[in-house]
């Protein structure tokens, strides 16, 4: 029954990370308390769609949520 009651709480985890990121670059990170990683996704965030437009802001939400949730960016999954 625990296994249940901690799969719910991740899932409902990751819904409001989801949720704070489509909001604000960062807003996983914000959310889970990692305020230096939240702040450094925004500023990412606001140079990748200045520069590359919504793919590259689309790119560093994935990155930032990505972070949050496992402890990885992507580009370290994609890597190694």
């Amino acid at each position: 029954m625990a296994t249940t009651a901690t799969n719910a709480n991740n899932s409902t985890k990751l819904a409001v990370e989801f949720v704070s990121e489509a909001l604000v670059p960062g807003g996983s990170n914000l959310v889970k308390g990692d305020y230096t990683q939240g702040a450094i996704h925004l500023v990412l965030g606001v140079a990748a769609f200045m520069t590359l437009g919504p793919l590259g802001l689309l790119a560093v939400k994935a990155d930032s949520l990505s972070k949050a949730h496992t402890g990885q960016s992507l580009l370290d999954k994609v890597t190694g």
